[in-house]
């Protein structure tokens, strides 16, 4: 009896780490959850999904006018912050010329 015990104790464990859900997952379902929440909210609000998501969309349109600007100087930045680490990373030049590359011996077949 104890050791049909033991066995399905160890099979409840394997079964309960399968059960087991991503953390991820778990957020992204939380986060769509929520948003659908907001939006039964909104509908509610103005009385209609009609209105509630033109309210939503007025106020996604805004907000997207007002990031734009901020992103493209950020990009800008960025983009200035990378050349010039590039150009810091460029190794420095002499007045020396460097030495003069041999060309590679041939043996008469091309390849």
């Amino acid at each position: 009896m104890e050791q049909a015990y033991e066995r399905g104790l160890a099979e409840g464990r394997r079964t309960e780490r399968r059960r087991r859900s991503h953390p991820v997952r778990n957020l992204m379902i939380g986060l769509v959850a929520l948003a659908g929440g907001a939006m039964l909210g909104v509908a509610a609000w103005y009385g209609s999904f009609g209105k509630g998501g033109e309210v939503v969309d007025q106020k996604l349109a805004v907000a997207a006018d007002r990031a734009e600007p901020t992103l493209r100087a950020a990009a800008g930045e960025a983009g200035a912050a990378l050349s010039s680490a590039g150009r810091e990373l460029q190794p420095q030049t002499s007045t020396d010329s460097p030495a003069p590359v041999e060309p590679a011996s041939s043996t008469g077949q091309d390849l």
